[in-house]
Order: structure tokens, then C-alpha cells, then sequence
């Protein structure tokens, strides 16, 4: 990579005319404000524009992977080194599985960003990336993320810490349900006591399973249904000193559902509901959890807007 980095974006043609009208925005919780002009951003639409890359940062819906994969396959060298941003525990496998001849990294995306239109993105959670690279291969593109002021945390294995991250994802879907803004959901304990029943539900499956995630950043991902189960004015301080968390935040699969897309459940809620059947468990809680996303993606009206007290009834039922 050297000195200068070279970044191609491939994306959808909403996003390329957003950037071709408006430029690039970064924003964040730190009030970071970056623009990128248009003429300063390599924009393409085509998968065949990956065939120099060195590394290539996977970033698409889980759902999409295996279309990825192939085009990878078909286009990319064989020494570029791929690196799965994505929700979920199962990208990078199934990656691996087309991609023999590549080498595979995991990563994570701890933060939520938010499309907030004309090609502005904003980072409302705080969090660094993480990626797993025992053999070093990734140390350029490391260098690049921490010169970009992108810290990145590097461990031999990512998957306890895969797990961590999707029982704090269990909060998309409700999120997502209740088209409230990230915080002020958070903050109202009606919707906190559903979150908390939901990973608890999941902490058993992960037990059953032998699974055992690990601290995430200030988390601790077994005191999590204890510290949502707070008052609010206890949560507030606990929860503040934990993770910060901006007015602006919104959970991607509440963007999905406004945006008419499908979501990530599957790899998230679902992911519990699937291990749930592995370990012959039930897992109540996150498959109507489930079952509620499916139905608000299938009406194609967005967000729901289901009020705490209608989702927990909802939710509640077979549990």
C-alpha cells in the first residue's frame, strides 16, 4: 500500500449519485466532520474494479455474501487478502468456502453508522474496529485504518468477540420495531426489560452451546440484562460510562426497513434461533422477535413503530 493509499468504493447507484451530487460526509459522535470533494473519490459500480486491490473490505448485507464471493473469485488476484466487515458469525466461513485460494480475515464493525442522505454517514456509537490477523498479513491496511484516525484492535480470533457484538445487535430488531431513535429507546426501560429477556434468552442458548463470548470494549456481555434491567437514572450513569451513544443513532435494520430492504435478522435474532434448534433448546423470545421483523420487511411500510408495552405482549405470548 505504501505511503499513498489508493481506496476504490463499489457500491449501489443511490449511493454513487448522492456522492457525484453532494461529495462525501463523515461525521461522528466526537463531532468529527469531514467532506470529501467528488472529483477526490474513485466511485464505481462494476465488481470487476477489485482486480488490483490488495485488500478488499467486504461490507455488504449478509445476505449477499455468497454473490460477493463469486465475483471475488472471478475477479480478484490471488494474493489479495479479503477482510469481512460484516454483522454475524458466519460471513468470513462462508467466504472461505469460495475462496480457497485467499486468505480470509475476520473483522468487526463495533460503532452503528447512519445514512443520513446526500452521501452523508454518521458514526452515532462509539467503538474500534476489530480485526483478526495472527499471521500479520493485514499490517498495511492497519496502517492505513490508524492513519485515518480508524483505531483497530487485532486479535488471533474474533469469534468469542463475533459473539459478544451479536448479543449487543439483538437490539437492532427492536430498535427497528420501535422507529425510535437509538438512545431514546435505550432510555425508556419499558423497551429495556425486552431487550434484557432477549439476551438472556441468548446467553442460555451460548451456554447449551458451549460458547462462552467475552468483554467487548466496557461490556461484559453477562451483566448486560442486570444493567438494562436498571432504573433509568442508574442505567443512564452505567450505561453512559459503557458505551457513548449520540441523539442521531439508529440501528442499520431500521434503515433497512425504511429503505424497503431485506434485513439481517437471520444473522442476528435468528442466529440465537438457529443455535437455539442446534443445542435442541427453544429460543422463544428471539424467534418472535424474528417472526415480527419478517412481517414489518414483507408489509414494506417501514418501521412498524411498535410502542414497548404491544411488543412485549407480542413477544410474550409463547415464551
Amino acid at each position: 500500500m505504501g505511503s499513498h493509499t489508493n481506496v476504490t468504493l463499489i457500491g449501489r447507484p443511490r449511493i454513487q449519485e448522492q456522492i457525484n451530487t453532494h461529495g462525501l460526509t463523515l461525521t461522528d459522535w466526537r463531532e468529527r466532520n469531514e467532506h470529501i470533494a467528488t472529483e477526490n473519490i474513485n466511485f464505481s459500480l462494476a465488481l470487476s474494479d477489485i482486480q488490483n486491490a490488495d485488500y478488499i473490505l467486504v461490507t455488504v448485507k449478509s445476505g449477499n455474501t455468497e454473490e460477493v464471493a463469486q465475483a471475488i473469485a472471478q475477479y480478484a488476484k490471488p494474493k489479495a487478502v479479503v477482510v469481512s466487515f460484516q454483522n454475524g458469525i458466519r460471513n468470513a466461513n462462508i467466504l472461505k468456502q469460495f475462496l480457497p485460494q485467499h486468505q480470509v480475515l475476520k473483522g468487526m464493525v463495533p460503532f452503528n453508522v447512519l445514512s443520513k442522505g446526500k452521501a452523508h454517514f454518521h458514526c452515532g456509537t462509539e467503538g474500534d474496529l476489530a480485526i483478526a490477523d495472527k499471521d500479520n498479513v493485514a499490517e498495511p491496511l492497519i496502517h492505513a485504518f490508524r492513519k485515518s484516525e480508524l483505531p483497530v484492535d487485532i486479535y488471533n480470533d474474533l469469534s468469542q468477540l463475533q459473539w459478544s457484538k451479536l448479543l449487543m445487535n439483538l437490539n437492532n430488531s427492536i430498535n427497528a420495531l420501535s422507529g425510535l431513535p437509538l438512545r431514546e429507546q435505550l432510555h425508556d426501560r419499558h423497551y429495556r426489560k425486552i431487550l434484557a429477556l432477549t439476551i438472556k434468552e441468548a446467553l442460555q442458548v451460548l451456554k447449551h452451546a458451549g460458547i462462552k463470548p467475552v468483554k467487548n470494549g466496557k461490556v461484559i456481555p453477562s451483566l448486560l440484562p442486570f444493567i438494562l434491567s436498571m432504573p433509568d437514572f442508574l442505567y443512564k450513569i452505567v450505561a453512559g460510562s459503557m458505551l457513548k451513544i449520540d441523539p442521531d443513532a439508529r440501528s442499520s435494520m431500521y434503515e433497512d426497513l425504511a429503505l424497503g430492504r431485506p434485513t439481517e435478522i437471520d444473522f442476528i435474532n435468528g442466529e440465537v434461533v438457529s443455535l437455539a434448534e442446534q443445542c435442541g433448546v427453544k429460543s422463544p423470545i428471539n424467534t418472535a422477535i424474528t417472526l415480527r421483523v419478517k412481517e414489518a420487511e414483507s408489509a414494506q411500510k417501514g418501521s412498524p413503530n411498535i410502542s414497548a408495552n404491544a411488543l412485549y405482549s407480542l413477544i410474550m405470548i409463547n415464551a
